[in-house]
């Protein structure tokens, strides 16, 4: 397989991830975002999804780490370049919005200014993620750099472990976000096991797989609009199912799509800012006074998704910014023409 056409599918993915991922926060849990009530299609939609969204972007991760798993002993420069893509934008990112989320007006105020202070190590809004997947990367790492993870038995034996550790009750001292990396961890391993075996899985479900997914979702749709409360428990062994085999649907049917393709390529600045730029919608449509929701939810996922891809171009352009607030590693300065020697020519 071609890495271009690798590209295509999971960025595919990625621009759908992104996707649901956005559209939810726009909605919004009950009495937050829009503060969509009962009832509404868009609080359906908003519910089904909840077995799909955050599994199958950490099913992404772990298929792309697949591929460029640790080899030979630099476990050091794994550490660290986890520490700059993750860690770093949770302090200069994370702490800072949730700062502003406690103290600014007009904004949902989920959380105190300590714990928006202490956003690093107390999960805050959707910054969790960076705690729990920088914790199974580590873990998850650790195994591969110590050679307990070289055949798909142990690889097997290892999603096994995870989806026993998934269905224990959660710790009650949530620090660094443990119980989101118990909750993810299944979905990691998952894309793993996915992009070890992903020509079979094609070969096999590259028909099903699409139909086994919109099958999935309307059974999704109907549940969630008769009661929510049958929907909304992740860690369970339903939402252990129904997220592991969306992802392999979605994986085996080798959708391409040039739009999500596109999108896909600015993830990583979608999930950090699409909030901010959806309170900012959802602000500027108030002014207006529209209350339409159709239209407030456009303009919410279209603000929530163009803002931090132009954000993220303009970040990109300096070293400071793209390392400070999307992770990215310093470019390396190119020496200036006019300090390369100039041989003379040979008379």
């Amino acid at each position: 397989m071609s890495s271009k056409k690798k590209s295509l599918e999971i960025e595919t993915l990625r621009g759908l991830a992104c996707l649901l991922l956005v559209l939810y926060h726009v909605i919004g849990p009950l009495g937050g975002g829009l503060k969509i009530d009962l009832g509404s299609p868009f609080r359906v939609i908003a519910d089904s999804m909840v077995y799909v969204r955050m599994p199958l972007f950490t099913f992404i991760s772990g298929y792309i780490y697949s591929i460029y798993k640790i080899r030979g002993n630099d476990f050091p420069a794994f550490f660290s370049g986890k520490v700059r893509r993750l860690i770093v934008p949770l302090f200069c990112v994370g702490v800072p919005f949730s700062v502003l989320q406690a103290v600014g007006p007009g904004v949902n105020k989920d959380v105190g200014v300590i714990d928006a202070l202490l956003a690093f190590w107390v999960p805050v809004n959707h910054f969790w993620f960076l705690q729990a997947v920088f914790i199974i990367f580590m873990f998850v790492g650790l195994l591969e750099w110590r050679g307990m993870l070289r055949s798909m038995t142990r690889l097997y034996l290892l999603f096994a472990f995870a989806a026993a550790v998934f269905l224990l009750p959660p710790f009650k001292l949530d620090a660094f976000g443990i119980n989101g990396a118990i909750y993810l961890l299944p979905f990691f391993v998952m894309g793993m096991i996915g992009q070890e075996n992903v020509e079979a899985l094609k070969q096999r479900f590259k028909v099903i797989g699409p139909l086994l997914f919109v099958l999935i979702s309307l059974t999704l749709l109907c549940v969630a609009a008769i009661d929510r409360e049958l929907i909304v428990d992740r860690r369970s062994l339903i939402g252990l199912t129904v997220g592991c085999v969306s992802c392999i649907a979605l994986l085996s049917s080798d959708m391409r799509s040039k739009w999500l393709t596109w999108l896909g390529g600015y993830s990583y600045a979608i999930f950090l800012f699409h909030v901010l730029f959806a309170a900012t919608s959802r602000f500027v449509m108030g002014r207006l006074g529209v209350k339409e929701e159709s239209i407030l939810v456009l303009s919410g996922v279209m603000f929530g998704l163009l803002g931090p891809v132009v954000l993220s171009m303009i970040f990109s352009r300096f070293n400071v910014t793209s390392v400070l607030f999307l992770g990215e590693r310093a470019a390396k300065k190119k020496p200036a023409a006019n300090m390369v020697p100039v041989v003379p020519a040979k008379s």
